[in-house]
């Protein structure tokens, strides 16, 4: 069974206050099974309908978020735990992006829900001595919005394509967040899956 990872138009499948939390809901893709995680710091809580497909759900949601190190259920009983790199503070205006665009209403979702830089966690790579963000633009741009300088970050595996992607950020002058083009949930859809689908299908 197919876990799909919900976006703010699910809420057939999700309440919204759930679904401004970005990479933390999953879902089956008959619709039936849903996966709620909670993340404080370091360790996650899963919400979920069913008993069915839960290591798969936790594999999907670690993928977004490689940085948690203990899982529990609702009632505190522990899934899963395992060591990981320890994030740490870093600059935002150092930090270059591998995406062009942020998404308004995805931004404005998650301004209410961070509180602090503990809720802001990025995995990056580290190539010629730069760091580069591998995703979490949005929440990088939240944090510049509420006034924060820095933000967290860790290291995490990657495919080789990302470099595609950050050699078109900066050939469009995109060096940080800061450069980056706010637009439309539609626009975002339009421009970014139209890029992405043309780098793949060249690909081939």
């Amino acid at each position: 069974m197919e876990i799909i990872r919900a976006n703010y138009e699910d809420t057939d499948v999700f309440c919204p206050n759930q679904l401004k939390y970005g990479a933390c809901c999953f879902y089956t893709e008959d619709r039936l099974s849903k996966y709620f995680f909670k993340i404080n710091g370091h360790e996650a809580i899963i919400f979920t309908n069913t008993k069915q497909y839960i290591q798969q759900a936790i594999d999907e949601f670690l993928f977004y978020s490689s940085f948690i190190t203990s899982i529990k259920d609702e009632h505190g009983n522990i899934i899963l735990t395992r060591q990981t790199v320890k994030p740490y503070l870093y600059d935002i205006s150092k930090i270059q992006p591998s995406q062009f665009y942020i998404n308004k209403e995805k931004l404005e979702n998650s301004k209410k829900w961070i509180k602090s830089p503990e809720d802001i966690i990025i995995p990056i790579i580290i190539k010629d001595d730069r760091v580069i963000s591998l995703d979490g633009h949005t929440r990088i741009k939240a944090a510049i919005d509420l006034g924060y300088t820095q933000v967290y970050i860790y290291p995490d595996d990657y495919d080789q394509t990302i470099f595609l992607f950050i050699e078109e950020a900066i050939k469009r002058n995109i060096h940080s967040v800061y450069d980056m083009e706010l637009v439309s949930a539609e626009d975002y859809k339009i421009k970014w899956d139209k890029f992405c689908d043309d780098l793949f299908a060249n690909l081939k």
